[in-house]
């Protein structure tokens, strides 16, 4: 199933056209896949059961919030991996024995995608590798992907940040 975009025109216009420009957006289509939805996939691919499969991916999370709230980086190997990442935006002190944890705006678990670099080819992501674009029409033309969900209500918010980078 390809990832859908439409075009949404920028709210701000540029300083040297004054022109509102139009950036490609993507959508999202029918409901989030949650825990038990995943559960049920892995498990219809794999000899456990769902109830198995749930309790692995429960103490996967478990055990990587511990790793990473000590400090630690979690990389899953043909996935990526997961580090934290504290921003501290318009809090600079002018002294280093000044630095503190006060100073943090926003903390959050950053994720990146595992890569390979085969000679030939360049450097290809595991989970963006074979990524296909749709013009999004309104309509998903394979149901069964999503549950019999249509819509595409929503978008990433990201509409300047190159996918595939």
């Amino acid at each position: 199933m390809p990832l859908f975009y439409c075009a949404r025109q920028s709210s701000i216009a540029t300083k040297k056209e004054g022109a509102k420009l139009w950036h490609l957006s993507l959508k999202k289509v029918g409901r989030a896949i949650d825990l038990q939805m995943l559960a049920e996939s892995i498990a219809e691919k794999s000899s456990l059961t769902q109830g198995d499969v749930h309790n692995v991916i429960r103490n996967l999370m478990t055990t990587m919030r511990q790793h990473l709230l000590n400090s630690r980086t979690v990389r899953l190997d043909g996935l990526g991996t997961f580090t934290m990442k504290a921003r501290t935006r318009r809090k600079g002190v002018a002294n280093e024995k000044d630095v503190n944890p006060n100073q943090v705006t926003a903390l959050r678990c950053q994720f990146t995608p595992e890569y390979t670099r085969p000679a030939a080819i360049g450097t290809t992501r595991a989970l963006l590798q074979g990524v296909e674009f749709e013009k999004w029409t309104g309509k998903v033309t394979d149901e069964s992907e999503n549950g019999g969900n249509t819509g595409g209500e929503g978008s990433d918010g990201d509409e300047n940040e190159n996918p595939l980078g």
